[in-house]
């Protein structure tokens, strides 16, 4: 059964600030993969930098998914559902230079940081 999708508020504008369609495409590819049971991230955890986001998991992705070296992170988390006991929710899109998507990770979820 496929989870069902949500989106953490601010994380439609981290999706839209991407630089390219083709970024933007494969950010709802990875998602349906992770609905669909297909793909799982790996977990975070707490850090100084990020704060805490260990309910939360990392995808690395770039516009090829041939490319050896992923320059982007999908952060999501699985979340309980009143409908199917489990929503997928995407919570932040960026780059993965100086924790862009960790940071706004934690704005998405409302939390405070570090």
């Amino acid at each position: 059964m496929a989870l069902k999708l949500v989106a953490a508020p601010g994380f439609q504008q981290d999706v839209y600030d991407l630089p390219t369609l083709a970024l933007r495409k494969r950010v709802t590819e990875l998602l349906a993969s992770v609905a669909n049971g297909e793909l799982h991230g790996m977990p975070l955890d707490r850090r100084v930098a990020t704060g805490d986001l260990s309910d939360c998991r990392k995808l690395y992705f770039d516009e090829d998914p041939r490319n050896q070296k992923s320059n982007y992170r999908l952060v999501y988390r699985l979340t309980p559902d009143e409908t199917t006991a489990v929503a997928a929710q995407a919570v932040a899109v960026g780059e993965r230079f100086e924790l862009d998507a960790y940071l706004p990770a934690q704005r998405n979820l409302g939390r405070d940081g570090a």
